[in-house]
């Protein structure tokens, strides 16, 4: 049994969020009570247990230092990224069995795809409301990009959702982790994911853009900051449940097409850059949202 660390989201590492990796070959086996000590042990937000069931059909049981959880996002694109680095998949269509359902994952071109929930559009907070907001990250509401108003999204996870106008703000806001706790308490929400299009005029002093954003060629879509001290997460470096949420907003709002592959950079507050792609797929005239990432292998049989 070899025990892996594999960031998902990125294809550097120094950037994404790390998992513990651990594939079970050959019919190996192993109690929940010896995956809980790994996962202790490593210390991971998430460490992944993978079996293989069939050609195309792996189970992953996931679990945090503390207990088993029924799914995490970043750990299953770190999973499906190690076996394909390592030779035992290829391009193509799985199922993904959890504890709880039985889920599509896409293999295509060295990236991981992840069918998601229904997303829904919900409340436009109200000016009040987009204030108190502002106030917490020491923004003005003059910084808001307009035709985007705020609001909540869901993508699996509510979340407020904050357009800037362009980078310098989203990477100058500073959070006060107590108010935004507060609001996300009083408006039942994990937490803001604040973003900017990377179309979004730049003043003459921003930071430059990036060019060349993946191995793949796919050019930024916006730049993103995702917090939620409610949940004792600060801010995280990749959340795919938030930018699912973005994707369908911009979707609605017409900024983005559909089978158009979006990619968002996200965690460059913590300097650990984090790469999320994201695709609509209609389904007659259902909108289907599809989050995935690549993943880089870090470390190989780490003693835990």
């Amino acid at each position: 049994m070899k025990i892996n660390v594999v960031n998902g989201f990125s294809d550097q590492p120094n950037g994404g969020n790390p998992a513990g990796v651990v594939y079970l070959e050959n019919g190996a086996s192993i109690g929940e009570d010896v995956m809980q000590q790994i996962a202790t042990k490593l210390h991971f937000s998430e460490t992944a247990f993978i079996t293989r069931l069939g050609e195309k059909r792996f189970s992953i049981r996931y679990f945090t230092p503390a207990a088993e959880v029924p799914l995490c996002g970043h750990a299953t694109i770190a999973s499906f990224s190690y076996l394909q680095q390592k030779g035992v998949i290829g391009d193509g269509i799985y199922q993904l069995v959890t504890i709880e359902a039985e889920l599509t994952v896409e293999v295509t071109e060295g990236i991981v795809w992840m069918e998601m929930d229904s997303p829904a559009m919900e409340q436009e907070l109200d000016a009040d409301m987009v204030t108190r907001i502002c106030h917490a990250y020491e923004i003005h509401p003059s910084d808001l990009a307009e035709g985007l108003e705020v609001r909540i999204v869901k993508s699996g996870l509510r979340d407020i959702h904050v357009c800037v106008k362009n980078r310098d703000v989203l990477l100058g806001a500073k959070q006060h982790e107590e108010e935004v706790s507060a609001i996300s308490k009083e408006l039942d929400v994990v937490g803001v994911h604040m973003s900017c299009l990377s179309e979004s005029p730049q003043p003459e002093n921003s930071l430059p853009l990036e060019k060349s954003p993946t191995t793949t060629g796919h050019r930024i879509t916006a730049y993103c900051s995702n917090y939620a001290p409610y949940y004792d997460i600060p801010e995280e470096c990749a959340t795919g449940t938030s930018n699912g949420g973005l994707t369908f907003y911009l979707f609605k709002k017409g900024l983005i097409l559909p089978e158009q592959t979006n990619c968002f950079l996200q965690g460059e507050h913590m300097k650990r850059p984090s790469k999320v792609y994201t695709k609509v797929r209609l389904e007659g005239d259902t909108p289907v949202i599809w989050v995935g990432g690549q993943g880089v292998i870090c470390e190989e049989d780490v003693v835990a």
